[in-house]
């Protein structure tokens, strides 16, 4: 057979998405376990596809060591008389019995299809360093089937890729994959003799028991797999113990395979010399030592954890705004361990939803739903509505998940204008820039409805849809998070913001100053900034003319990095720098004028390396940090950038007529598999019922520029859309009168896409 069938990736995506539903009601089984906490947010597709020494194959959009797929389903084909998968992404489990936790090179034989095959990569649990491995094999042409083996050094095979799996092969454009075969070197040291190592962390100024995060390495860079004294971890639908820790992320050691604990951790481990390493969070000291493990001896050691600053005292609380972590209960105390162990006060989890259904289900709401302990709190939240349309949106700190059916789902300002009237706070995602967040920005905003946007997140720190809304004078907050497990993957801090309170910590409290804006986001650097006093967040009402005095404060653990720059911004401009080298503190203080009204800010970035990474190689760790602005009020004016404002509205007018006109894409929503169904056919509906909010947001972005350029600005045309989206409107509502609605169950109690 010399042709595989006909791919289309859109077709191949419906049928997943209608054998995902069946595979699908709350729970999952995958691979013989039971997946709660709701539906599996990764595509995973148990296949049929018997090798040996192969207990499972998936095909999954994530491997968890090094390679990532797409949203679409595997087929099956024949070449050559040959039983074959054709697909992006491919994840083996390795028969235990044959090989677990070892330490040896593995050949790997795949026989594949050089015609219907794109470069691929194998990718491998592995000893040491990242805990992964990778090669990429080119195709050779010239054949019907070809045969290759790779060498993976240092083999483990230890279940640490998704869902428990050893061994992955991927490629972008698709590899068919006729044969595989897993051949081990048997060259695994024999076991040495043991002795028990005994942790306890504790705080280096109360001596008390504290979470942390660990590292242990021998002399050759293995990790010990963790005793069931660490804490399990979720990383999506996994329950693990030991997580990789990505580049982006400081981590003393050249091996960067960690796990958690709370407190206190026994284990026994080979004898031998090991690399021992300790974290807490940006306000913490790392720790690094050596230790020796004697054969049938126990071994006692203490970390003492060292502050480098003590942001509680100063009345600064951190938070992360976007963890993906479910609880089966409220009280989840290896929930609550990751989260403590990051030394972050309040983790915010997310349940997350689609027009379908939500994932990482939480148990309980509002303050039923928050467990404090000893000063870290993990509460309920709900990342909800969330299209591929008009972006991702966080509601905190709300009494309860604010649902909206199928036929109302991109009608965000219902759960926009509930999570305020109960209290919450609102924002957008992922620095309002993926998934067109900034058709959602434009619609939302002007009606006073986004309170943050996630500006920093996954090592970057991106301004270029907040800075805007600030200069046409809307005061929005900024924030940040880790998105854990996604971004790299994260863990749960490494963005963070602090918040700052007068008092001792109280949730709403810290809820209510986060919504004021008395905020700074960070990845390291610790800042302090005030205008004649006035903080973070807070307005300076003065005269024209008034002299400004500006001070500003940045430090950085020196563990981290050294800081490059400590900048003065007005407007988005930056007007001051203070510069550093090898330096841990900087310092800027200076006067401004106040001409006019503006928003003030700073912003911290460390000393960079001139070396970037190539092709496929991690970003480095990059210091940075950003504070909310003051807002300087002159004589009553609004804080407009008066000379942008024609710009500014023009392109937030062209962001509203993009989201009427523009088609949706089904295939990028993050779950495509489960919503494309729906997603589409929902749009044509609902576009059309958007429309006035739309004129309405419209007439507000006029009479900004009305007000900020003169009387000549009020003839500015109306928002008209062109004939052809009017006519498709009116076609696709014809359309939809012959078509059923989904039918208005809640979305988180529905285990399939709806009816259209």
């Amino acid at each position: 057979m010399r042709s595989i069938e006909s791919v289309n990736w859109y077709g191949r995506g419906r049928i997943w998405a209608t054998l995902v539903a069946v595979a699908m009601s709350g729970m999952m089984v995958a691979g013989g376990r039971l997946l709660a906490h709701g539906a599996e947010a990764r595509r995973v597709e148990v296949l049929s596809w018997p090798k040996q020494h192969i207990t499972r194959v998936l095909g999954v959009n994530r491997s968890e060591l090094g390679l990532n797929g797409s949203k679409v389903a595997t087929a099956l084909t024949t070449v050559d008389g040959m039983s074959c998968l054709f697909g992006d992404l491919f994840a083996f489990d390795v028969d235990d019995d044959y090989a677990f936790d070892i330490d040896e090179p593995v050949e790997v034989t795949v026989t594949y299809a050089p015609e219907f095959t794109e470069p691929f990569r194998v990718a491998w649990d592995r000893n040491g360093g990242e805990g992964y491995g990778g090669t990429t094999v080119t195709p050779e042409p010239g054949a019907m089937l070809r045969e290759v083996t790779v060498s993976l050094d240092r083999t483990r095979f230890a279940g640490l890729g998704i869902l428990d799996t050893d061994l992955a092969i991927g490629a972008r454009g698709g590899i068919t994959l006729c044969d595989l075969s897993v051949t081990r070197s048997g060259t695994t040291p024999p076991p040495s003799q043991s002795g028990t190592i005994r942790i306890t962390v504790v705080d280096g100024q109360t001596g008390a028991p504290v979470p942390a995060r660990l590292g242990l390495y021998d002399a050759t860079g293995r990790t010990p797999l963790p005793s069931s004294e660490s804490l399990l971890m979720h990383r999506y639908s996994d329950e693990t113990r030991l997580l990789w820790v990505s580049g982006r992320i400081v981590w003393p050691s050249a091996n960067r395979q960690i796990f958690y604990v709370d407190g206190s951790y026994e284990a026994d481990v080979p004898a031998g010399s090991y690399e021992l390493v300790a974290s807490k969070g940006l306000e913490y000291r790392l720790h690094q030592n050596s230790v020796d493990i004697v054969p049938n001896q126990t071994t006692t050691v203490t970390i003492s954890m060292q502050r480098y600053a003590n942001q509680p005292e100063r009345g600064w609380y951190s938070g992360d705004d976007h963890l993906h972590l479910a609880r089966d209960q409220v009280n989840d105390m290896n929930v609550w361990g990751m989260v403590a162990a990051e030394d972050i006060h309040v983790g915010n989890l997310l349940e997350m939803g689609n027009i379908v259904t939500t994932y990482y289900r939480q148990p309980a709401w509002g303050e039923a739903g928050r467990f404090l302990r000893d000063g870290h709190m993990i509460v309920s939240g709900q990342e909800g509505p969330r299209t591929t349309q008009r972006g991702h949106t966080i509601h905190l700190n709300n009494p309860d998940w604010i649902d909206l059916s199928a036929d109302q789902y991109f009608s965000y300002n219902r759960v926009f204008e509930e999570s305020h009237s109960q209290g919450g706070v609102s924002g957008y995602a992922h620095y309002g820039a993926l998934f067109n967040g900034p058709r959602g920005l434009a619609l939302d905003v002007p009606f006073d409805l986004v309170d943050f946007i996630e500006v920093l997140q996954g090592g970057r720190l991106r301004v270029e849809n907040w800075y805007p809304f600030l200069n046409l004078g809307f005061k929005v907050t900024p924030a940040a998070g880790s998105d854990y497990p996604y971004f790299g993957p994260s863990l749960p801090g490494v963005e963070r913001y602090y918040v700052q309170l007068d008092g001792a910590f109280d949730a709403d409290d810290w809820y209510r100053s986060f919504r004021a804006g008395h905020v700074f986001v960070t990845n390291g650097p610790l800042l302090d900034f005030t205008i004649n006093g006035e903080g973070m967040g807070g307005e300076l009402r003065v005269a024209r003319g008034t002299t400004l005095d500006v001070a500003a404060i940045a430090r950085l653990n020196p563990d981290f990095q050294a800081l490059g720059q400590l900048q003065l911004v007005v407007h988005g401009d930056v007007v001051a720098t203070a510069e550093g080298s090898g330096q841990e503190r900087l310092e800027l203080q200076t006067e401004l004028v106040a001409e006019r009204s503006m928003w003030v800010a700073i912003r911290a970035v460390g000393e960079q390396d001139e070396a970037q990474p190539g092709q496929g190689q991690q970003r480095p760790y990059v210091a940075l940090a950003h504070s909310a602005p003051i807002y300087v009020v002159v004589d009553g004016q609004p804080f407009w950038k008066t000379e942008d404002v024609p710009s500014l509205v023009q392109e937030q007018r062209q962001m509203l007529q993009d989201l009427l006109s523009e088609p949706v894409d089904p295939m990028g929503d993050l779950e495509a598999w489960a919503t494309l169904e729906v997603l589409s056919p929902q749009w044509d509906r609902q576009r059309r019922l958007l429309r006035a909010r739309v004129e309405e947001a419209d007439a507000k972005y006029r009479e900004i520029l009305r007000l900020a350029t003169g009387p000549t600005a009020a003839s500015a045309p109306q928002l008209s859309l062109p004939l052809v989206v009017l006519a498709l409107v009116m076609l696709t509502a014809a359309a939809g009168a012959g078509r059923r609605n989904p039918r208005g169950r809640s979305r988180r109690d529905a285990v399939q896409p709806a009816d259209s």
